[in-house]
């Protein structure tokens, strides 16, 4: 379907050389300027205020709802957190934004690697896969924050948000009311006051930054270990070399050792690429979403990339997560020049498999400007005891945060914009301060729960990490199955179509299953077993054999009860050693479905259908044989979900 490409963002810039890229972005708009008054105003223009944004207009059309966002950043910034999970590809399918779209933006996530290392024994590990979604389900992705966060805001904007970037919300004169809210909102170029939003709701989408919740109340920390991160961004000088040979980029890849795992992500990256003709290349590809273009008569990415004028190249985001009772030598200084980069070459040197696969990379120093070779977060868990007030509310990293492990960053995160986007409505028509803070109560509660589950399900898979045959046989055996198959709110069960009205309902419900009884009972177990344990010491097989054990029991149990019946995919398919009755077998379940294949062009990862025959980056038709790996069981798929 051919739709001649518009130069409107690049005929701006043109006819104002002076023109800065904030203001082209904000041309963008539907007003010029920044509204006085809003139905909601928004602080904070990353990815979970444009969720919120996006959900609120998508499921109240009728309400028409006034928002403003405002981001103090002159435009979207790199962010840790890139790695989706098949919750963001779902919602963004029903927002509008499939993935025969948005894999020209973004690198393919198809499903999730573990490798667990044995400290004993250096050369040997063993290791678990689940799938992602058969592939004409819900593909996910792997984002650049920056261009992800573009996208959203273009999309935002089509939708009649406006979002301002270069404009900072005043929080010490803020003033938030039941009777009205007040945002004195600053102009960054000029430090001047552009204008005071007042509206009736005050969104704080500053994540861990928390602008609005700390002034409620501090943060709550955990009792046990906490975790630190700290990466970088490199290049694959031989990514066919990775030693290992089940080592597949399409997925993200975890290498799980005591202390910690790291993690490697393949990520597609429009670093250095001109504002203007982003803008018009993304919204060049909406028109094709709008339009319901198929996917092979859709440009590729390297297409686009020459059609626009824009650069593009192919990234890895790598770094470790580690628990913050990890002991670091005492000449720890000599292993780099700041403290990101020593730790990560410590872990790296540690372990002679981490060493083996960083061979094949190259660091990209200061890729996102100075000072941005090497990063490090520390103390990543937390809770905010209050997530809303009279006149306000917080979401995504706002409400908790808990460890990148299993992505709960974007993935669990969007169910608290969705959520507070789905009671906006109803908070706004409140007519008394009673019936307002009987709205909020249930996200109240709802955070409340959500980010301990989540705590503990970090603490129990990290637990799990000091024996190599815990990970496999009990963490992620439990996460995944019962995070598939969880009742009631099965994604899988409904074949990732679930409308935009029905999914907060679902993502609040999700949780990857850490609020289910049987779950929390092997993890509790596992808890309180491994928990007193020395971590720098091996794990005395007693205890591995007793947590196994326990673990079978439970699961026994529950599937002669009946329980857990909503994995619509054979278990030996879409998980790696396991049987149909979940039974461990290494040997004979070695081999699982593959879901995607490399292009054997420019080795991008593309999901297997039928009907995509066209490399989504450079565009060659693919074989045939390359394409029909997730067809082949399409039919006993279709028999066992209810399109």
């Amino acid at each position: 379907m051919f739709i001649l490409p518009k130069t409107t963002f690049r005929d701006r810039a043109a006819a104002n050389p002076n023109m800065t890229e904030t203001e082209i972005l904000n041309s963008g708009n539907v007003q010029t300027e920044p509204a006085a008054e809003s139905d909601v105003t928004i602080v904070g223009g990353g990815v979970h205020g444009l969720i919120y944004a996006i959900h609120a207009r998508k499921v109240h059309p009728e309400a028409n709802l006034k928002i403003s966002v405002f981001e103090k950043a002159p435009k979207p910034q790199w962010k840790i957190g890139e790695s989706t999970l098949p919750h963001f590809a779902q919602w963004t399918k029903s927002a509008g934004m499939a993935a025969e779209y948005l894999l020209r933006f973004f690198g393919l996530h198809n499903g999730l690697e573990f490798f667990y290392l044995d400290r004993e024994n250096p050369d040997t590990y063993t290791a678990f896969c689940n799938n992602g979604p058969p592939p004409f389900l819900a593909p996910g992705y792997q984002l650049q924050r920056s261009m992800s966060e573009l996208v959203f805001t273009v999309f935002a904007q089509r939708l009649g948000v406006n979002v301002w970037h270069g404009h900072a919300a005043d929080i010490q004169n803020t003033i938030l009311s039941k009777d009205g809210d007040s945002v004195p909102i600053v102009r960054q170029s000029d430090k001047t006051k552009s204008v005071v939003s007042k509206s009736p709701l005050v969104v704080d989408g500053t994540g861990r930054f928390r602008q609005l919740a700390s002034k409620a109340a501090r943060v709550k920390r955990f009792e046990n270990f906490n975790t630190d991160a700290f990466f970088g961004y490199f290049e694959a000088l031989n990514e066919d070399a990775i030693p290992d040979v089940s080592f597949e980029g399409g997925h993200t890849s975890h290498i799980c050792f005591p202390e910690g795992w790291m993690y490697l992500i393949r990520m597609l990256s429009w670093h250095g690429s001109p504002m203007a003709n982003l803008l018009d290349m993304i919204n060049y590809v909406l028109d094709h979403a709008e339009l319901g273009t198929p996917h092979d008569e859709m440009p590729s990415t390297y297409e686009l990339a020459e059609m626009f004028d824009c650069k593009t190249k192919w990234i890895w985001s790598i770094g470790y997560a580690t628990r913050d009772d990890t002991t670091y030598p005492a000449d720890l200084a000599s292993y780099g020049s700041s403290e990101g980069e020593r730790r990560f070459n410590f872990i790296t040197k540690k372990y002679k498999k981490l060493g083996d696969v960083m061979r094949h990379f190259a660091l990209l120093p200061d890729y996102h400007g100075p000072g941005t070779s090497w990063y490090i977060r520390k103390q990543l868990s937390y809770q905010s005891q209050v997530v809303s007030g009279p006149g306000w509310v917080t979401i995504g990293d706002g409400i908790g945060f808990t460890n990148p492990l299993l992505s709960p960053g974007i993935n669990a995160g969007m169910a608290s914009s969705t959520f507070a986007a789905d009671l906006t409505l109803a908070s706004l028509k409140a007519k008394s301060e009673e019936e307002r803070l009987a709205v909020w109560k249930k996200y109240d509660d709802y955070c409340d729960g959500a980010v301990p589950s989540l705590h503990l399900m970090n603490q129990f898979l990290y637990l799990t990490f000091m024996h190599p045959m815990l990970g496999p046989r009990v963490g992620f055996l439990w996460t995944i199955v019962i995070g598939h198959a969880l009742p009631k709110y099965s994604l899988p069960r409904s074949a990732f179509t679930v409308d935009m009205k029905n999914f907060a309902e679902y993502a609040t419900h999700w949780l990857w299953g850490s609020q289910v009884d049987d779950w929390v009972k092997v993890a509790e177990y596992t808890k309180a077993k491994l928990m007193p344990l020395n971590l720098d010491e091996p794990v005395p097989q007693e205890i591995v054999d007793d947590v196994i054990n326990f673990s079978e029991k439970v699961k026994d149990e529950a599937l002669a009860a009946g329980k857990y019946q909503g994995f619509p995919f054979r278990y030996e398919g879409e998980l790696r050693n396991f049987g149909p009755k979940l039974e461990w077998d290494e040997k004979k379940y070695a081999s699982q479905d593959r879901f995607h294949t490399q292009c054997r062009e420019c080795r991008t990862w593309i999901p297997s259908r039928g009907d995509w025959r066209k490399c989504t980056a450079c565009g060659v038709i693919r074989p045939f044989e390359d394409c029909e790996v997730g067809q082949l069981l399409l039919n006993s798929v279709r028999q066992l979900i209810p399109f």
